[in-house]
């Protein structure tokens, strides 16, 4: 009878599925996987494609006898991810502001000229 992998190592057994690069196809390689985020049932797991140098977040279920994953293309390195994932989320207002700011375009053109 086959073991079943322990809730910590199940996210490495999941990467069976996610082994292609959806960029390039190039393959993925198990060392690229880099697990940067955990909770009882979810893994966050970041992949740089050693071939097109494109980024790769997953998030890995695991449930029970199988597997559930979810996963994006994204512009993120692995510090930016592990920042972002440990950061505050926004606030609603800090969400309006952000609106507010870009349905002024003059004010939103200068601010991104001006690299504030």
């Amino acid at each position: 009878m086959q073991k079943l992998p322990s809730q910590n190592e199940g996210w490495r057994e999941a990467l069976k599925f996610i082994n292609k690069c959806p960029v390039c196809s190039a393959s993925y390689l198990p060392e690229q996987a880099i697990l940067f985020g955990k909770n009882e049932s979810a893994s966050l797991v970041h992949l740089t494609c050693a071939t097109c140098q494109s980024y790769f977040v997953a998030m890995i279920l695991v449930l029970g006898q199988g597997f559930s994953s979810v996963g994006m293309v994204t512009d993120l390195n692995l510090t930016d991810a592990k920042r972002l994932h440990t950061a505050a989320p926004f606030t609603v207002d800090e969400a309006i502001a952000g609106f507010e700011l870009i349905k002024d375009k003059k004010l939103f053109t200068s601010l991104l000229l001006s690299g504030k």
